[in-house]
């Protein structure tokens, strides 16, 4: 919850020693990983979890967001609905599954064509708002709707304000959260606020250099 993700990768490998075949400290490692970027490596733990539990909703999750990270989105949203019609989903697990539905509605709006656009595009901010609503506590869902608000057209519900106020409280929970600060800094940079562009910047590169939005922001 609040990336620290050497420690709980550290903690989830001494509970292994010795329950090693405890399927949540094997998903703490497969999440730690795919973070990583280590996708390959995440994919093949989940798969043995899911083998071991197939209802492990975790798990489902976060093979999901390495589908969508492929693009492939239809994989993606069969999985989160697996994931929904499971019975009993625990309060973060519901959370993250409106927020991958987001993200989802996100690809399939921005690569379909026309009438995919309006008919994914129309739906995402609601996803949004579902999952902060859901878990407020959890960083990803006000990195999810500030990001939203940051990259969405203002004809769709695109707030520069009220990005800042999602990412600076994703920041709030989780300080070491760097795709948050990177997110933040370019909140700032469209704001023309270099001071706090700057800070947050510096803040994602020392998190994380290789971080996926640094790159996207060419930074």
């Amino acid at each position: 919850k609040f990336r620290k993700d050497l420690d709980a990768y550290n903690v989830s490998d001494h509970i292994l020693l010795f329950e090693p075949d405890n399927t949540d400290a094997l998903w703490i490692k497969a999440e730690v990983l795919r973070r990583q970027d280590k996708y390959a490596e995440s994919r093949l733990l989940l798969k043995e979890i899911l083998k071991k539990e197939p209802r492990h909703n975790s798990a489902l999750i976060s093979l999901a967001y390495i589908y969508y990270n492929d693009k492939d989105f239809i994989q993606a949203q069969r999985l989160i609905q697996r994931v929904l019609e499971s019975g009993y989903i625990e309060r973060e697990n519901r959370a993250l599954a409106n927020l991958m539905l987001g993200a989802i509605h996100s690809g399939l709006a921005k690569n379909g064509l026309f009438l995919s656009k309006l008919k994914y595009g129309l739906k995402i901010k609601s996803y949004f708002l579902k999952a902060r609503q859901i878990a407020p506590d959890l960083p990803e869902t006000h990195l999810g709707l500030g990001t939203f608000y940051l990259v969405a057209p203002a004809f769709i519900g695109g707030n520069l304000q009220k990005a800042i106020s999602e990412l600076e409280n994703a920041v709030a929970i989780a300080p070491e959260f760097a795709t948050a600060c990177a997110r933040l800094a370019q909140a700032y940079k469209a704001k023309k606020n270099l001071t706090k562009y700057n800070y947050y910047l510096n803040k994602a590169r020392a998190l994380d250099p290789q971080n996926e939005v640094l790159k996207e922001m060419g930074s």
